[in-house]
C-alpha cells in the first residue's frame, strides 16, 4: 500500500486524523517489522524525538526480540499481531549513552549488532572518517577521485550542508569499491584536506567498550554479530576469508560475553551486498537469523537469513515514521 495513491496533503490528513492509518496497521497485522537504527548523536531534541517514537511503538505494536522471531521461523512459535523488533547496527557508544536509557524506560528490548574489530580498536568505521575529515577541513573546495582511474570530482564545501552532501557523495561511491581500493583512495583524503586524523575515533564516534557490552547484555540487550571489519561480503571471493569475517566476529563476541551469539547482520545489507555464498556461510557459522537493509515488513515464509528491515533514526519525520511502521511505504 503506498501513499502515492493519494494526494500527499490529503492523504496525510486522512491517515492521521481520519484513522486510516489504523486500517493500514490492521491490513498488515500479520507482518512483523524490524526497525534499523544506526546513530544516536547527542543533538538537541534527539532523546525527546526517540521517546516519542517509543511512545508510538508501545501504543500500537507488540514488541518482540530477534530470538522470538527466530523461534517463530525455526520452531513454529507464535508471534503477536503487529509484532515489532528494534535493531541497532555497528556498536557505537552513543547507543549506551543516549538511546539505551530511553528504550529501557519504555520497556523496549533492543539487539545491537557489533563490528568486532571496531570494538577491539583495530579500525575506525570508515564513513566516520569521511565525515570527520570533510566537515573539519579548513578548505572550502577540493577535487577527489571517487574510483580508480576516474578523473577527480570537484566539490564546493563552503557551507555545512555542502560538506554533508559531499560526505554522502563520497560514501556512496566508496561503497561500490573493493575493500583494498577504498582503503587506498581514502588514505589520501586527510592529507588532501589538511586534516590530521587522531589515532582513535573522537568520543562521539567511539565504539562501545567490551565491559559496556557485557553490562548491556546483563540488562536485557541482545547482542549480534556484524562481521570483523564491515566489508561488502558479496565482494569476498575466498571462502576462508568470508568465514573469517562472519565466524570470527561471532567467536570474538562470544569470548567476551560467555554466551552464544545467534543473530547476524549483513554490512550495508542491500541485495548487492550479500549473495548465496554469504547466506550459506552465515548458516554454517551457526546463526539463527540474519537481517538485511532491504526495506519492508516480513510475512509468513520469510527467509530467516534475509529478513527485511525499516530504516529509521530519531530524526525521521514523525508522521513518516508512523506510516513506515504501519507498512504504508513498504515495496
Amino acid at each position: 500500500m503506498s501513499i502515492k495513491r493519494f494526494g500527499k496533503s490529503a492523504a496525510r490528513k486522512m491517515l492521521h486524523q481520519g484513522g486510516a492509518l489504523r486500517g493500514v496497521r490492521q491490513w498488515n497485522r500479520r507482518g512483523y517489522r524490524i526497525l534499523m537504527y544506526h546513530d544516536f548523536a547527542d543533538a538537541p531534541g534527539m532523546q525527546e524525538a526517540l521517546a516519542r517514537q517509543c511512545d508510538h511503538i508501545r501504543r500500537h505494536y507488540n514488541v518482540v526480540t530477534l530470538t522470538d522471531i527466530a523461534a517463530y521461523l525455526r520452531e513454529g512459535a507464535s508471534l503477536p499481531d503487529n509484532a515489532l523488533a528494534v535493531t541497532v547496527d555497528d556498536g557505537g557508544r552513543d547507543f549506551l549513552l543516549t538511546a539505551h536509557p530511553i528504550f529501557k524506560t519504555h520497556g523496549i528490548p533492543v539487539i545491537v549488532y557489533l563490528v568486532s574489530g571496531f570494538l577491539d580498536k583495530k579500525l575506525w568505521l570508515w564513513w566516520d572518517q569521511v565525515h570527520l575529515v570533510v566537515e573539519g577541513t579548513p578548505r572550502t573546495s577540493f577535487q577527489f577521485s571517487l574510483a580508480p582511474g576516474l578523473p577527480p570530482t570537484p566539490f564546493i564545501i563552503e557551507t555545512m550542508e555542502q560538506r554533508r552532501q559531499a560526505c554522502e557523495t563520497i560514501k556512496e561511491a566508496m561503497k561500490k569499491l573493493r575493500e583494498a581500493e577504498r582503503i587506498e583512495i581514502l588514505s589520501g583524503l586527510p592529507r588532501l584536506l589538511d586534516v590530521e586524523l587522531p589515532h582513535e575515533p573522537p568520543p562521539h564516534m567511539a565504539p562501545l567498550a567490551w565491559s559496556e557490552v557485557r553490562h548491556l547484555a546483563q540488562n536485557g540487550v541482545e547482542i549480534g554479530a556484524h562481521t570483523v571489519t564491515h566489508p561488502i561480503l558479496s565482494r569476498i571471493m575466498d571462502p576462508a576469508e568470508l568465514l573469517q569475517e562472519i565466524g570470527e566476529s561471532k567467536k570474538r563476541i562470544e569470548e567476551e560475553l560467555h554466551q552464544p551469539v545467534r543473530h547476524f547482520c549483513y554490512p550495508y545489507g542491500r541485495l548487492a551486498h550479500f549473495n548465496e555464498d554469504t547466506v550459506k556461510a552465515v548458516e554454517k557459522c551457526g546463526f539463527h537469523t540474519s537481517v538485511t537493509a532491504e526495506p519492508g515488513l516480513n510475512f509468513d515464509g520469510a527467509h530467516p537469513f534475509q529478513l527485511k528491515r525499516l530504516a529509521v533514526e530519531p530524526g525521521t519525520p514523525e508522521l513518516y515514521f508512523q506510516e513506515q511502521l504501519a507498512g504504508l511505504h513498504s515495496p
